[in-house]
Parts: C-alpha cells; structure tokens; sequence
C-alpha cells in the first residue's frame, strides 16, 4: 500500500514506508516493488517500482529509475521517468533526466538534465 501524501509537498514519514534500505547499506543490481521503498544507503542499478520510492538524504542513487512517485532528498544520477510525480527536494541533487506529467523543484535543489512533461489521459474537445 502506497502511504497518503502528508502535505501537498509530497511528505512522507519513515514510519508509512513499507520497506526502508539503510543508510549503511550498499546494494547493487535490480530492486522491483509495487509498494514504497526508503533508499538511505548507497545504490547503482536499475530501479522498478509501481508505487513510490523516496530518496533519504544520505543516500547516493546511481540508476535508471521507473516508478509512479518519486521524493528525493538525496543524490541521484541517472534518468528517471515517474507516471505520477517527481519530487525534488530542498537538499537533493540530481544528475539526468526527468519524464513525469508533474515536477515538484524545491528551492536549494540542483537539477542538471532535462525534464519532459508528458499530460497523462487529456482529451481535447
């Protein structure tokens, strides 16, 4: 189950997050999930996900990424297409490319790619 959006900032607590990878934790290879996931650590790959994945602030993500939502908080290099929304927040940088119908940029975020925004399911009368 994907947690309720806290605020219309995209917050999210720890505690609502099915899954949470550890800041000391450093994992390469390919996560799936359909839930929510909490990455802390450090992680190079390819990311799957038909829910929401956050990006804590200690974590440094080099990856492909496919999700519904995403928050970051942290590093991430690496493209990123969200079907839902992306969220950058006040402490994250992020390296590479972006497609999602919504974008979130905090100010004090870095954002050094291009974004594409794509309407979802808009018909035109």
């Amino acid at each position: 189950m994907i947690p309720e959006k806290k605020t219309s900032s995209s917050e999210y607590e720890e505690k609502d997050i099915t899954t949470v990878v550890a800041d000391d934790l450093e994992i390469r290879g390919t996560i799936r999930f359909k839930t929510s996931v909490m990455l802390k650590g450090i992680f190079e790959g390819e990311i799957f996900s038909e829910g929401l994945l956050v990006v804590g602030p200690t974590a440094k993500v080099t990856a492909t990424i496919s999700t519904k939502t995403l928050v970051s908080h942290g590093e991430i290099t690496g493209n990123v297409t969200a079907t839902d929304q992306v969220t950058l927040k006040n402490t994250s940088l992020h390296n590479g490319d972006v497609t999602t119908p919504n974008i979130i940029i905090e100010n004090g975020a870095v954002f050094n790619g291009s974004c594409a925004m794509r309407a979802k399911d808009i018909t035109v009368k």
